[in-house]
């Protein structure tokens, strides 16, 4: 144990389940060339196969239709139908039309596709039309590369995603973004919203504040007049509304996709402090890590942080609500650090039962390291110490699981008093138990 937080001992997300990490860097490998027809009739027959699994006749008929579309004629090869064959004249001059000859007298459904400039809007204010939202709300978005010093040398990381929250350059993230790096960096874009054409412009960002139990953190930039995003009121949901996500999955910079809400006040945290989330079943990959769940009135609802990666399910992404994490936003600008969370000021060791008995121990939270500078230090607990109890509680449960301390100190607040109760040994290996009142302390970040 390196420091005097007892928030290290919450268990994290496992990568197995979910994906929270800053994606690496990736190139995206262009396809390989398909050599022939038939290659393309395979994958399309297994595809079929794999899909359609016991479809019967169905994935046998359109694996069928699928041969005849690929019959290509060279040489003496001929096609069944002559409807099928461009005519050709005398000349053997090969009068086959061009595609555009070919489109000039075919009429679609709206011929003219008359698109207003202007945004439209359904009756209860929301965007009619996703593409107008994208356009207004894009820009919020910023993409976030991580440096780490690798043997003297700058070394690109990862990749993540940011959300603008005021024009004179806050971004808010993701704790596990910016968690164990050296430096940052933020692009801004600059879209023209007739033409599309974006201009970007790379800034340097210091490190506001990041916290491990919500997984939010604040970059600040040095700039102005940015385009900052709307924060709405996630309160506001209801399951099946629709919602979009805006990120850098991968490295594709100001990726969209889109769902509905799939689920509200999910929570998907180990942690005591974790923040509820909302569930959508918008595309949510590596790299959306700090990206904006938007409602369609163009407000950000969520900051996107995690999804479920399992091999029997898929479309379980998540968003942390942003009504809960304003409160933490709002620490991490003015403190840099989520403020009222109270500490014990203490690191330790879980002790189970086989590893007491083994050892001649008592099962419990061995006493490592007191922070001196904080009011456990005049509480009378010593190094070696081992804590049984907190306010009566046991700090392992029935099944031998360890209930870590912020679990029970949640909900209580610097300045009140708990009873810990402990196990000591005297200087001839007796071991009595004893009480002790300790005054919490206010956490301050690491």
């Amino acid at each position: 144990m390196n420091d005097f937080n007892e928030f290290d001992n919450v268990q994290k997300f496992s990568t197995e389940n979910t994906q929270v990490q800053a994606a690496p860097v990736q190139p995206v490998r262009p396809a390989k060339k398909h050599k022939g027809a038939t290659v393309k009739v395979m994958a399309l027959i297994a595809a079929v196969a794999v899909v359609g699994g016991g479809a019967g006749f169905g994935g046998a008929y359109i694996a069928g239709k699928s041969m005849n579309s690929a019959v290509v004629s060279n040489g003496n090869d001929h096609v069944n139908s002559s409807n099928h064959i461009s005519p050709v004249n005398s000349d053997n001059t090969n009068s086959t039309p061009t595609l555009n000859e070919l489109q000039q007298n075919v009429v679609g459904v709206t011929p003219n596709h008359n698109v207003s400039d202007d945004v439209e809007y359904n009756s209860d204010g929301t965007y009619m039309y996703t593409r107008d939202l994208v356009k207004a709300v894009q820009d919020s978005i910023v993409y976030i590369e991580v440096f780490v010093n690798s043997r003297g040398k700058k070394t690109l990381y990862g990749s993540a995603s940011g959300i603008i929250i005021s024009k004179d350059g806050y971004i808010v993230t993701n704790h596990h973004v910016v968690e164990d790096v050296d430096s940052f960096t933020v692009k801004v874009n600059n879209t023209d919203p007739k033409t599309g054409i974006s201009e970007s412009e790379t800034y340097d960002a210091e490190l506001i504040g990041a916290d491990e139990d919500t997984d939010l953190a604040v970059l600040k930039i040095n700039a102005s007049d940015l385009p900052a995003a709307v924060l709405g009121d996630s309160n506001q949901l209801h399951l099946g509304d629709d919602v979009i996500a805006i990120g850098n999955p991968l490295g594709l910079e100001t990726s969209i996709s889109k769902g509905v809400v799939s689920g509200l006040n999910r929570q998907i945290s180990d942690s005591a402090r974790g923040l509820s989330s909302i569930q959508t079943d918008a595309g949510i990959n590596s790299g959306n890590s700090g990206g904006a769940l938007f409602n369609m009135y163009g407000e950000v609802v969520g900051v996107v942080n995690s999804k479920y990666v399992y091999d029997y399910a898929e479309s379980l992404g998540f968003a942390i609500t942003i009504n809960e994490a304003r409160d933490v936003i709002d620490d991490l600008i003015t403190k840099g650090y989520v403020s009222g969370r109270a500490v014990l000021g203490i690191s330790y060791n879980a002790i189970n039962e086989y590893t007491a008995s083994f050892r001649g121990m008592t099962a419990g939270l061995l006493v490592a390291e007191i922070n001196r500078d904080m009011a456990v230090a005049k509480s009378g607990l010593v190094v070696g110490d081992t804590i049984i109890e907190i306010d009566g509680e046991y700090v392992f449960d029935d099944d031998g699981t360890t209930t870590t301390i912020s679990e029970i100190l949640a909900g209580k607040k610097p300045g009140e008093t708990i009873t810990v109760t402990v196990a000591r040994a005297d200087s001839l290996g007796r071991v009595k138990k004893i009480d002790i009142e300790i005054e919490l302390s206010e956490y301050v970040g690491n």
